[in-house]
């Protein structure tokens, strides 16, 4: 009987593991890749901020699920976001009394600082466009709605910073499925700094591996921690 066991989890653990896949963008789960790319970094209860990276799979996943829009309307729609990244900070001043004090566009242009962090570690310092082309503005107008729905009432008070994302060798440049990561500072008008990191490769983005045990493997992993066995890449 002990044998038999011992074979058996020797052909487990010999089953071939599924290698790295793509998800299709309509089968992106918009919740798991919000939980990975919305960061609340407030760091205290008189304080308010977060900072949400949407990459353009967000947009084609929120686009090809999206009902009312015809095929025409889908498709000028990706050609809009196809080059650009968006990321959408919040920030504002608690206080015991009134409401909130959101920080305003101008002074968050002046102090917010967003880099791309490669495989490497090194930061380079990303630069958004100081003004957002009419199409883009008018598709995230658009679609802010469903934006403030995915995290609620701060939707209202989301800046959006654009940016290109596309190098000039063709390839992009925040990259959501190489690692890295980007990184941004938030400074507070009492000049205390916050600071926010997004670590690539974003798991929802990818078809989950399994384990010989069945569980689910991160993207980033390359071993299973349960039982060792190297993961496919």
């Amino acid at each position: 009987m002990k044998r038999y066991i011992a074979v058996l989890s020797a052909m487990i653990l010999a089953l071939p593991l599924g290698a790295l896949e793509k998800k299709p963008v309509e089968k992106i789960d918009l919740d798991q890749l919000i939980e990975e790319t919305l960061l609340d970094v407030s760091r205290s209860k008189d304080h308010i901020a977060f900072v949400w990276y949407i990459p353009n799979e967000y947009w084609n996943a929120v686009i090809s699920q999206n009902p009312e829009m015809n095929q025409i309307e889908k498709v000028q729609a990706r050609l809009t976001m196809n080059t650009l990244s968006v990321v959408a900070v919040i920030q504002g001043d608690v206080s015991p009394v009134g409401p909130v004090r959101y920080y305003e566009r101008v002074y968050l242009q002046e102090t917010a600082k967003f880099h791309r962090v490669d495989a490497e570690g090194k930061k380079h310092e990303l630069f958004p466009y100081k003004t957002i082309a009419g199409d883009v503005k008018n598709l995230l107008d658009s679609i802010a709605p469903a934006l403030g729905a995915s995290v609620g009432a701060l939707g209202d008070n989301l800046q959006f910073f654009v940016f290109n994302d596309l190098a000039d060798d063709g390839k992009r440049i925040l990259d959501p499925y190489q690692p890295g990561g980007l990184q941004v500072d938030l400074k507070r008008k009492n000049n205390q700094p916050l600071q926010a990191k997004i670590e690539f490769p974003l798991n929802s983005l990818y078809v989950p591996r399994r384990c010989p045990n069945g569980k689910p493997a991160h993207v980033s992993w390359k071993f299973c921690p349960w039982t060792g066995a190297k993961l496919p890449e």
